[in-house]
């Protein structure tokens, strides 16, 4: 088996040899080199490419930002990462394009171990490298927001509190607005009017604001594109029932209070690769479309016409963008939840059917019912879930109805 090889750059010795020290135990899996400038690290790559790339922010000539800038467009499948001491927000927003993750000094080596793993290992979530380069190397593909990374940040702090979520978020008058819109909206039940981002940290909690802030952020980078107009409203109102039956059916299981919310954040963030897919290869659809009316699933047909589905797309972007494993398996299984092999309901298999009883995705919703992923009935009956499914169908019946 190949080594990963995973590239180091850093302009100070010291941390170098401490980086070297800490992922003495990775040398078995991983083959390291260690560099301590961009010229230094452009050379290495031309020698040979690298999976992933851990870069500082501030260092003399290149910085971290226009390392990771050329790297990606020279290098698109390439993993990038900045682990920089440097936590000035201008500082961080110069590397929301070019990196796919930052992460703060002083940072463990497991962390930096499971950062690394997870992003190199969803790779192998897209078949087809045409695609994956695709996405890593787009100007337009969409980034979080600044008030993401600012969120993403504050969480990883064990003080953070629910008052500091709220004054960070009410920093961004804009995403302020939007987020008290959608929470006041019909996609939630709150039980009385939101008027403060704290109340909307309160009542909707960490998670869950989070991937709202995101789903934000992504969606208003999209604005005034005719191609997406109206599919973008269309997506929003039908990933909203998903995220919605799809916690329905995790309180009906029995699932603790977390799982509910990654459920429910899943359902929400499902769509996002659609979007993407939609934005840039919009012609292809009418393939797919095409498919679908021959008899093909949507699934297969996706697959046929871009070499990966939708939701795979979506959970390698949430993957790159640093969300729990849960939720980006979630994502990532939609479609066919019994490649987990999971050997109990887990939240895949729940935002499947929720996926399922939400109908055909508007995108082909002229199809009919055959617009509808089929149901993975072999996983449920393995689980023992088949019976459930009437249940749940009602479920999803009064949440549609409720919406």
């Amino acid at each position: 088996m190949t080594p990963v090889r995973i590239l180091f750059v850093d302009d100070e010795p010291n941390v170098l040899q401490g980086l070297n020290r800490m992922l003495r135990g990775m040398r078995g899996e991983w083959e390291m080199r260690f560099v301590d400038n961009g010229r230094a690290a452009l050379a290495a790559f031309e020698q040979a490419p690298f999976d992933a790339v851990v870069s500082d922010m501030r260092m003399p000539g290149m910085d971290g930002a226009e390392l990771l800038s050329q790297i990606g467009k020279r290098y698109p499948q390439a993993v990038r990462v900045i682990l920089s001491g440097f936590s000035e927000l201008d500082a961080v927003m110069r590397t929301v394009g070019p990196a796919h993750q930052y992460l703060a000094k002083p940072c463990n080596s497991q962390t930096l171990v499971d950062v690394l793993r997870r992003a190199i290992e969803l790779r192998r979530v897209l078949d087809c490298e045409g695609l994956r380069g695709l996405l890593a190397s787009l100007k337009s593909l969409p980034t979080p927001p600044g008030t993401y990374y600012a969120m993403v940040k504050y969480m990883d702090d064990p003080r953070a509190s629910a008052n500091g979520l709220a004054e960070i978020i009410g920093k961004d008058v804009a995403m302020t607005a939007e987020l008290l819109k959608l929470t006041n909206s019909a996609y939630f039940t709150v039980p009385s009017k939101v008027n403060t981002p704290l109340q909307a940290v309160r009542i909707l909690g960490f998670e869950t604001l989070r991937a709202l802030v995101l789903r934000i952020g992504i969606f208003r980078s999209f604005q005034g594109l005719p191609a997406t107009g109206r599919a973008m409203e269309d997506l929003n109102r039908d990933s909203f029932l998903v995220a919605r039956i799809a916690r329905r059916i995790a309180k009906l299981e029995g699932f603790e209070p977390r799982a509910m919310e990654i459920a429910f954040c899943a359902g929400m963030l499902g769509s996002i690769g659609q979007l993407v897919l939609l934005d840039h290869m919009p012609a292809r659809f009418a393939a797919i479309r095409a498919a679908i009316a021959g008899g093909d699933d949507p699934l297969t047909a996706e697959a046929d016409v871009f070499g990966a589905t939708q939701f795979q797309v979506g959970a390698y972007l949430l993957g790159l963008w640093g969300f729990n494993q849960d939720m980006v398996e979630a994502v990532a299984f939609t479609g066919r939840p019994g490649a987990t092999k999971a050997s109990g309901l887990d939240i895949a298999a729940v935002v499947h059917v929720a996926r399922v009883l939400a109908g055909p995705s508007p995108t082909y919703a002229e199809a009919g019912d055959r617009g509808r992923i089929p149901l993975d009935s072999a996983h449920l009956a393995a689980l023992g879930k088949a019976d459930r499914f009437s249940l749940w169908r009602a479920e999803a019946a009064a949440e549609r109805s409720a919406g």
